[in-house]
């Protein structure tokens, strides 16, 4: 047991657990087509690679060219078989607090040429924020998230309604894995210059 615990520890100290920085440019990639029924596969495909990332889609809308999602309760460190989060820090981060990412992937003409297609991916991460319950005494630990404990700031009653989400940005690690699994995925269309 000892040798697993100092392990995980030197693992921890190795890849280390900083906060990855945000992206500054939208994750885009732009495709050239050979024909139409290229253009339905890579649309397929952008709807296959959220879908197998456990994504679940909100809003499909071919004309717009955009594919949104429901917000999903990210990955912890035991959900092996998930994967919404791509670094340690994000992994750790979702373990220890409760995350939610939201993916959107638009897909529109590139330029002037109706063969290019340009795919953007962009994921958004929020914090669940939840007011501090007061706790009078060790019964009321089993009320604890239910409706009827009196908040710490003085409220008679907090309910679910009391909490909100803290929106803490874009997650540029997931944007490009989803990028790159759609590239791979669509290995059947050429790639032009990146914008």
């Amino acid at each position: 047991m000892r040798t697993i615990v100092m392990l995980g520890a030197l693992a921890s100290i190795i890849t280390g657990c900083q906060e990855p920085t945000g992206p500054i440019d939208y994750t885009a990639q732009v495709f050239t087509l050979a024909g139409p029924e290229q253009s339905a596969m890579l649309w397929e495909t952008c709807q296959d690679v959220l879908r197998q990332n456990r994504f679940a889609l909100d809003r499909v809308d071919r004309p717009a060219g955009v594919i949104t999602t429901y917000p999903t309760t990210s990955q912890q460190f035991f959900e092996f078989w998930r994967h919404d989060v791509n670094t340690a820090y994000d992994l750790a981060d979702s373990s220890l607090s409760t995350v939610r990412r939201q993916a959107r992937v638009d897909v529109t003409p590139a330029e002037s040429d109706a063969n290019k297609m340009r795919v953007s991916v962009v994921v958004r991460v929020q914090r669940l924020s939840s007011p501090e319950r007061q706790f009078n005494n060790s019964a009321t630990v089993l009320q604890c998230f239910g409706d009827e404990l009196p908040g710490e700031a003085g409220q008679q009653r907090l309910t679910r309604a009391d909490d909100y989400w803290i929106d803490l940005g874009r997650d540029a690690a997931m944007e490009r894995y989803l990028l790159d699994r759609i590239i791979r995925d669509g290995s059947y269309v050429e790639l032009a210059s990146s914008s």
